[in-house]
């Protein structure tokens, strides 16, 4: 996950939460990914960026 967060404030939640997300099995779509990770506060609006991000890593985060 880069260039997506902007202030790096809530990072590292993001980031466990997208792993959680994707191995959970909450990654089928957009709109899951969203309503999985809208407990993650992002102070700088990224949320458009972090759920792409979350799309484009699901492959290799199920493949570790």
């Amino acid at each position: 996950m880069t260039g997506e967060l902007q202030c790096g404030y809530c990072t590292p939640g993001q980031i466990m939460s997208a792993i959680a997300c994707v191995k959970e099995g909450h990654a089928n779509s957009e709109a899951d990914i969203r309503e999985y990770m809208s407990g993650n506060i992002c102070r700088c609006a990224a949320y458009p960026n972090i759920v792409a991000a979350v799309k484009q890593a699901a492959p290799e985060i199920l493949k570790g």
